[in-house]
């Protein structure tokens, strides 16, 4: 194994051990922040879990390991998965204004339907300055 590999090992045997610590500090207490804490670490363990597993996997089997890495640097799969994320892009923005109406509707309190307005307008921020930039390359 290379260097990155050791120190994304390392990371990810960290990030294991942080979620295994957030489900069990969320065992032992009440209220919102214990399913908070359960939720994100089981998220996490699930995330780190299957990377040292993928690791382990890619570690014993070259094969898998070349296939993999040539999927990935395929043109033809990253124009795939642009087009994917466009879409859901634009799934997106007809599930925006709806969510905002539910936060009022609901009573939220204004700084979390602010943040949300904000996400919302950062995302289109960062559509445009990319657009723009794609513009001036062509």
């Amino acid at each position: 194994m290379n260097r990155r590999q050791d120190i994304r090992k390392v990371a990810y045997v960290g990030l294991l051990l942080l979620a295994i610590a957030l489900v069990i500090a969320g065992i032992f207490l009440e209220g919102r922040w214990a399913g908070v804490m359960i939720g994100l670490g089981a998220g996490l363990l699930g995330v780190s879990g299957s990377q040292l597993i993928t690791q382990r996997v890619m570690q014993g089997n070259p094969e898998v390991k070349r296939k993999v890495s040539i999927e990935e640097m395929d043109e033809r799969n990253i124009q795939i998965n642009h087009y994917a994320k466009a879409k859901a892009f634009d799934f997106f923005q007809f599930l925006a204004l709806p969510f905002f109406l539910l936060l009022v509707a609901a009573e939220v309190r204004l700084w979390i339907v602010l943040l949300a307005i904000a996400l919302y307008v950062a995302d289109w921020v960062v559509y445009l300055w990319s657009l723009t930039k794609r513009m001036n390359e062509i």
